[in-house]
């Protein structure tokens, strides 16, 4: 009814009250059944629709520049900004992103998909815009779990001793990272809400502090501000920072909205709003189960449940599992991560461990150098993370656990190339990025065979250990692929040629794909898994290598300073001049599409792979 109409900011404006509460229902039955579809984001963006209207409503984007802090809460803001026709392509191929991107609206003002950057980004805005005399509020939209991480809180110290007009939303919906913040979540929990109190004591600290005793006269006006509107309350650690802090706020309830921030409006300075929110609203299936709904795949609207939903197993799930047996079998054993349990495939194992289970929320570097400190003891800590978020540790992991060469197990998840999440969720730089780091070995298992025998060599192993795998379910081995008696720094020969001297290097689940192609082909070639990525088993390398005319390395990995380029480094280690392709990821950042998608666009597939083959030797 008022959907349609909708295709700018501006046009919400002209609605009332009454208005935008059918609007708002509309929304929330136009994302579910679009998402239904698409899978998404679903319980965060129906838990934030009342609030990103009221924003609209109340502020001219993009001249006020709104900010999502980790993106995946802001379909209706892409709704309202003239992309709800192209809804049905969300998180496909060519389609829209499920994340804010400049290219698809000059109402997306920073394009993310991390936790916890928009503080330090609207900061450096409202910077800009002072320095450029621009006019316009900055606010971000925080939830309460990504004010958990240490970037958002370096931010808040440094906006809050200054005068920039910033306003930040704190979104409080309580099950962003579970319970993290409960301790927060409690003591946010009375308003202060009316800014003639915030400006009347400012006034009178302003003509108190020029007389003697002035310092004590306003320590007394704090005080006494919680006889005008229990000042001792909840929003003081924010006022005390130095924050004008308003709320809570009932997030679904539009009148206290529009009047909370019309109040925001007329007061400059930075600003904190807390915004109560329910996630999963209007969708009672997504309300009862908020962390199923937090991302989810196409879904049945009225039971909830996967469309397709898969009965393979994951190397998560392996992951899980393998680390669960090492648990039973060892007391020392310990496993960590970053606010992904069940995406890290450690549900089961937090439920039968749970005092050898940590879950520190969204603190990557935290989580790496508290498995150090672990590891100082005896304890063998298994830190699960997606390889696009290990990036956020990438200093601890080599100040903590490589300088001190310390036993910590790095199981890296979602390695390789990402689905639908698009260019901020890939694992495409941890073999570039972990290989130059001393002391570190990396391992690349292709296999459920291969994934346990390298768990089993984790643990025997004194030092620093990283296992990449990707987020494809585990596929059916061809015979010899993997070694019979894995070990750590020994590649495995899975053919050698008969009379063509060809020579095929590569790693991981890639080599299920290129033993497909050459027989597909009937091509006569070596191909080497290696196995293990650093320390690179030399003398097998070289010996293939003295023996091949011509040498192909496939890896789903980025080219620069991949394992191409470490083998290219060790043939001129050795002098060795041959004919050499890397087959690699180019120099780029990928765009959303399914992962067999993206396996073709960049012919790491088995079709690709042929070509490739075809065309080279």
């Amino acid at each position: 009814m008022y959907l349609e109409y909708v295709n700018t900011p501006s046009d919400i404006k002209k609605l009332n009250i009454e208005e935008l509460k059918l609007l708002s229902s509309e929304i929330r039955e136009f994302l579910i059944n679009n998402v239904s579809n698409t899978g998404g984001h679903l319980g965060s963006n129906l838990g934030v629709v009342d609030l990103t209207l009221v924003l609209h409503y109340l502020f001219d984007s993009p001249k006020d520049a709104f900010i999502f802090d980790v993106g995946h809460q802001s379909y209706t803001h892409k709704i309202i900004t003239g992309r709800k026709d192209k809804f049905n392509t969300l998180r496909t191929y060519g389609g829209i992103s499920g994340f804010p991107k400049r290219i698809e609206s000059e109402h997306d003002i920073e394009e993310t998909g991390h936790s916890s950057t928009s503080l330090s980004f609207a900061y450096g805005l409202a910077c800009s815009k002072e320095i450029l005399g621009l006019r316009g509020d900055v606010i971000a939209i925080i939830g309460d779990g990504a004010m958990t991480g240490g970037m958002a809180l370096e931010a808040m110290n440094n906006i809050a001793n200054t005068n920039k007009d910033i306003i930040i939303v704190l979104n409080n919906n309580e099950m962003s990272i579970g319970k993290n913040i409960g301790a927060v979540s409690k003591f946010l929990n009375t308003t202060l809400n009316d800014s003639l109190v915030q400006e009347a004591s400012e006034k009178v600290r302003g003509l108190v502090s020029a007389l003697p005793f002035g310092d004590i006269a306003n320590e007394f006006i704090d005080r006494g501000k919680g006889a005008i509107r229990t000042f001792v309350a909840p929003g003081i650690a924010f006022r005390e920072m130095g924050f004008k802090y308003f709320g809570p706020v009932d997030g679904h309830n539009f009148e206290d909205l529009i009047s909370t921030f019309q109040k925001v409006k007329l007061i400059r300075g930075p600003r904190l709003v807390q915004v109560n929110t329910i996630k999963g609203k209007g969708y009672k299936i997504a309300e009862e189960n908020p962390a199923k709904f937090h991302g989810i795949a196409p879904f049945n609207i009225e039971t909830g449940e996967l469309k397709n939903k898969s009965s393979s197993k994951t190397f998560s799930n392996l992951a899980g599992e393998c680390i669960i047996k090492a648990a039973e079998e060892n007391k020392n054993i310990v496993a960590i991560t970053a606010a992904m349990e069940s995406g890290t495939g450690l549900t089961e194992y937090a439920e039968l461990f749970k005092y050898r289970f940590f879950d520190v929320g969204i603190a990557e570097q935290h989580a790496i150098t508290f498995s150090v400190g672990l590891s100082e003891n005896g304890i063998i800590p298994f830190v699960c993370l997606y390889s696009t978020f290990l990036q956020r540790g990438y200093d601890q992991v080599i100040h903590d656990i490589g300088i001190m060469n310390a036993n910590v197990k790095l199981m890296i998840d979602r390695a390789g190339l990402v689905p639908e999440d698009g260019d901020t969720h890939q694992g495409v730089f941890d073999v570039s990025f972990l290989r130059i780091v001393p002391n570190i070995t990396i391992m690349a298992p292709v296999g459920e065979k291969d994934f346990r025998d390298m768990i089993k060599k984790c643990i025997e192993y004194k030092g620093p250990t990283v296992m990449r795998y990707n987020k494809a379910s585990l596929r059916e081995l061809k015979k010899n692929i993997v070694s019979d008696n894995f070990e750590i720094g020994k590649a495995h020969i899975v053919r050698e040629y008969n009379k063509q001297k060809n020579l095929i290097i590569s790693y991981g689940p890639t080599l299920i794909d290129i033993a497909d192609a050459v027989d597909e082909l009937n091509f006569d070639c070596s191909i080497l898994n290696l196995s293990t990525l650093k320390p690179l088993d030399e003398e097998t390398i070289l010996n293939m290598i003295r023996k091949a005319d011509k040498v192909l390395i496939i890896e789903e990995s980025i080219k620069k300073g991949g394992i191409g380029s470490a083998v290219l480094e060790l043939m001129s280690d050795n002098e060795i001049c041959k004919s050499v392709k890397i087959h690699a990821l180019p120099d780029k950042f990928f765009e959303v599409a399914a992962r067999n998608e993206l396996l073709q666009i960049y012919k790491l597939d088995k079709d690709g792979i042929k070509e490739i083959i075809k065309s080279y030797f």
